[in-house]
């Protein structure tokens, strides 16, 4: 066979004809192909739609266990802050319905300001490491001993950590290394 054989001549190449020479139409034809290629369509869309629901199913999933922590934790914190019922004695009601009726108004005395030791410990000021809340005195001043997690070092009055006092455990503060 040579390549002469296999190029047909311009004249020769076939056409699209829409009306057949005898006058038929040609519309059977080119409706079944509309619906074939409108089918195929939609499924490669369903295909897609599947294919991409398959894909972020894990993000999804992530999502969805991100929520409920958060809606475990907020459950948590107001669980916290509900105040708790104590349980009063029978013999202290009388004295409790004594002091209801003397109906004495008492003013309290003017509440202190709060130190900076007592501010970071009721988380009112930000510190520099997570979660650590520092442990003060009865006056409001830092104890000489703070730890976090398993780790301790000593301070001075004001919360200044003492030089090359970190260690794992308990550290052995004293007021001469203080």
């Amino acid at each position: 066979m040579s390549a002469e054989n296999l190029v047909a001549a311009p004249n020769e190449q076939p056409g699209i004809i829409l009306r057949s020479s005898e006058g038929r139409s040609n519309k059977k034809p080119l409706l079944v192909a509309g619906l074939t290629l409108l089918a195929t369509v939609l499924i490669a869309g369903q295909a897609f739609t599947a294919y991409s629901v398959y894909k972020h199913s894990e993000k999804l999933s992530l999502l969805e266990r991100r929520s409920d922590h958060l809606q475990q934790m907020t459950i948590r914190a107001n669980a916290n802050r509900t105040p708790m019922r104590m349980a009063v004695p029978n013999s202290s009601l009388r004295l409790m319905a004594a002091v209801s009726n003397d109906k004495v108004e008492s003013t309290s005395p003017p509440k202190a300001p709060l130190t900076k030791c007592q501010q970071e410990a009721a988380g009112l000021l930000q510190v520099s490491l997570p979660s650590f809340k520092p442990k003060c005195d009865t006056v409001g001043a830092y104890e000489p001993e703070q730890c976090w997690q398993d780790m301790c070092w000593c301070v001075d009055k004001n919360g200044v950590a003492v030089a090359d006092s970190v260690v794992k455990g308990r550290a052995q503060c004293t007021p001469a290394n203080v």
